[in-house]
């Protein structure tokens, strides 16, 4: 009797565990898309992309899974895949700025700065006030040794969000270029400020610090960064560089060691 009253209350917590499954089990294209989602912001690319795979099965047109799909690939080092997928959401959703933008992120990553301008011009066309695609098209103007122009793009990210800490470092690099280095250690000194913990910042401005044989200073900014992201192999190649420069060559070479454990391919380190 007992037994018996035990087997029933196992195949009811069975059937309850199976109905709750079913609830969470993707249906829809919606479904497989918000799964998808869920699992890109962890940084689950294999299976985001599975779901949006699904989603586009049920949905040939579903634009916005076309982009996200995109968006995993990117994240797996898949370009050539991602840009693929742009290309469909823009070619079923040709006003659509956001695929631009992606579009114009992924030619960026393959140094196609010319094919990336062309996309982050189109972005900004459809959505005048797009902050990201005027500091894309910066950097790839960057990556043309268009510094002036580059400094153009991330003034206008200013002007329409001036609390924006990534455009502060976007414009600082553009000056470290053109040898502007006060300039450009304010600019670093402001994105600082709305963001202490960006170790990039530092590692910037301790380089411009460097350039202007400030090396004390640069050594600070180079520990912070350092404290930061203990992992960051560049800012053990920076610090090991600025030593040099004092003449603490066995100091540097413990910086250089330590970059090159941390990046076994940066020859430069080497």
């Amino acid at each position: 009797m007992r037994a018996s009253k035990i087997w029933v209350w196992v195949v009811a917590v069975a059937v309850a565990l199976a109905a709750v499954a079913a609830c969470f089990r993707p249906e829809t294209s919606n479904d497989y898309f918000d799964r998808g989602v869920a699992r890109l912001q962890d940084g689950k690319y294999k299976g985001a992309i599975a779901d949006f795979e699904q989603a586009i099965n049920i949905r040939p047109k579903y634009t916005d899974a076309y982009i996200k799909r995109a968006d995993a690939k990117i994240g797996l080092g898949q370009y050539e895949e991602a840009i693929a997928d742009y290309d469909q959401a823009i070619r079923l959703q040709p006003d659509e700025a956001l695929a631009y933008y992606r579009r114009g992120d992924g030619q960026f990553r393959f140094e196609h700065y010319q094919e990336a301008i062309a996309d982050f011009d189109q972005a900004i066309h459809l959505r005048t006030h797009y902050v990201d695609a005027y500091i894309g098209r910066g950097h790839a103007k960057i990556g043309l040794d268009q510094y002036e122009e580059a400094i153009a793009d991330f003034d206008q990210a200013i002007r329409l969000r001036p609390d924006d800490a990534y455009a502060y470092d976007s414009r600082g690099a553009a000056k470290n270029f053109l040898g502007q280095y006060e300039e450009a250690i304010a600019d670093f000194d402001q994105s600082i400020r709305l963001r202490p913990d960006g170790a990039y910042a530092y590692i910037s401005r301790g380089q411009a610090k460097a350039d202007l044989g400030q090396y004390e200073e640069a050594f600070a900014d180079f520990d912070q960064a350092i404290r930061l992201q203990p992992d960051d192999a560049f800012a053990y190649h920076k610090r090991g560089a600025a030593k040099i420069e004092l003449g603490q060559f066995q100091e540097a070479i413990a910086d250089f060691d330590r970059a090159i454990r941390l990046q076994p391919d940066d020859a430069y380190s080497y």
